[in-house]
């Protein structure tokens, strides 16, 4: 029986990266840094002999251990009946062999009829955690014989046949990188791969996979037929052995009745208390999410994995990064536009002892207020929190929204 690429719940469209038959789990890498990778005694001299490139790729995937990955699925189908397509955007992060996160949000258009839809899905532990994406409630079900994913454990390169494979020596983003191509036998969806790896440490930057899939898995928002209709995979891979660390989802058993709710982040050591009555707007990015609330008021959380190279610019290029100089560049984005006037940016700490910042500003001539939590973790891993509500709704939970900033703790 043939496998593909994606694999899809008949509630909503909720995509699973998933391997051909025979994958097995990788054991955890000792070191799981980019360093150790850098580093590996397997690596070799730019030789283009499919036999050693591609085990080398594999080493070394499994010494850097945990990544990100960008991705984005099309399938653009033409008949005589008629068109549809389907464009669906991936974030995904791999904490280790048998636990990821993946975020999908998809747009699809049969005929004059359009559609979209966004799902998560979490593997910790080996059980999976799958968002409804309609009513927003998780289900539970075992993942524990899961085989690795093509794109998201980047398995596609040790399934691709040795035999059929060839590998070159180009350039992508100024990069010197190996360009393997190849196919992987009896997956529709893995007809043509295309893998693009640096050279310097054997670590897959780029996967293109070319091939086609049923309709059927596309959750209705194609049209069903016999045919396997052609799509295209491109995925990035970002942040190599970053510490990621993918959580068990905080409303698992969320009873309602609550007076607080816990944020707790995918992938990073954040958690903070915020009123139990806040909805959760549909997630639709890896890192992220939005509130709202009975009153109007909202809040938006974001979490930031910093290059201070490419976003210290201007008055803050060569500042070393930390939890004024964070706040600052939050601050100066403020002032660039002509929306937002800033009142305060003052030092605030967390009643578990973290020092962080409290910016206070207002827009629309005072209408509407908003208190912002700015906090700096480690070398280059950046938190906010953002309350914004009407005059009248802020000054009535002012001292609830600072008593939420308060809880924010980084776990251990």
């Amino acid at each position: 029986m043939k496998n593909h690429l994606l694999i899809v719940a008949t509630a909503g469209l909720v995509l699973i990266l998933v391997a051909c038959d025979g994958g097995g789990k990788s054991e955890p890498p000792a070191t799981p840094t980019f360093d150790s990778a850098q580093q590996d005694d397997t690596r070799v001299p730019p030789s283009t002999d499919p036999e050693i490139v591609l085990p080398t790729i594999v080493s070394a995937m499994n010494a850097a251990g945990s990544w990100r990955v960008e991705a984005q699925l099309m399938v653009e189908d033409v008949t005589d009946d008629g068109e549809q397509s389907l464009v669906t955007n991936i974030s995904a992060a791999r904490s280790g062999p048998g636990e990821n996160i993946v975020v999908t949000q998809s747009a699809a258009t049969t005929g004059s009829i359009s559609g979209s839809t966004s799902a998560e899905n979490r593997i910790v532990d080996g059980t999976r955690y799958r968002r409804d994406p309609n009513s927003g409630e998780w289900t539970v079900s075992d993942a524990g014989d899961a085989a690795p994913g093509l794109t998201i454990d980047a398995d596609v390169v040790g399934q691709i046949e040795v035999s059929t494979a060839t590998v070159t020596i180009t350039e992508l983003d100024g990069e010197r990188v190996f360009h393997v191509t190849g196919t992987i036998p009896d997956v529709d969806a893995a007809e043509v791969v295309e893998v693009f790896v640096g050279v310097d440490d054997n670590l897959v930057r780029k996967i293109l996979l070319t091939g086609r899939a049923p309709g059927s898995n596309f959750g209705g928002l194609l049209a069903i037929s016999e045919r396997l209709l052609p799509q295209t995979v491109e995925a990035h891979y970002l942040e190599y052995g970053r510490p990621i660390l993918v959580h068990i989802p905080p409303d698992i058993a969320k009873d309602g009745l609550a007076e607080t709710q816990t944020y707790l982040s995918t992938i990073n050591p954040f958690s903070m208390d915020i009123p139990g009555d806040m909805s959760q707007s549909t997630r639709t990015e890896l890192i992220g999410d939005r509130f709202n609330g009975a009153g109007g008021e909202v809040l938006f959380i974001i979490e930031e994995y910093l290059d201070d190279e490419t976003v210290y610019v201007g008055e803050l290029a060569g500042k070393t990064p930390d939890v004024e100089t964070y706040a600052r560049r939050f601050e100066i984005d403020l002032k660039k536009s002509a929306a937002y006037d800033v009142v305060s940016n003052e030092a605030f700490t967390t009643d578990s002892g973290l020092a962080a910042r409290i910016l206070r500003f207002s827009e629309s001539d005072g209408a509407v207020q908003w208190s912002h939590l700015s906090y700096f973790h480690g070398d280059d891993l950046g938190f906010g929190a953002t309350y914004g509500a009407f005059s009248a709704r802020y000054e009535e939970i002012e001292d609830s929204i600072l008593e939420a900033f308060r809880t924010f703790v980084i776990l251990e």
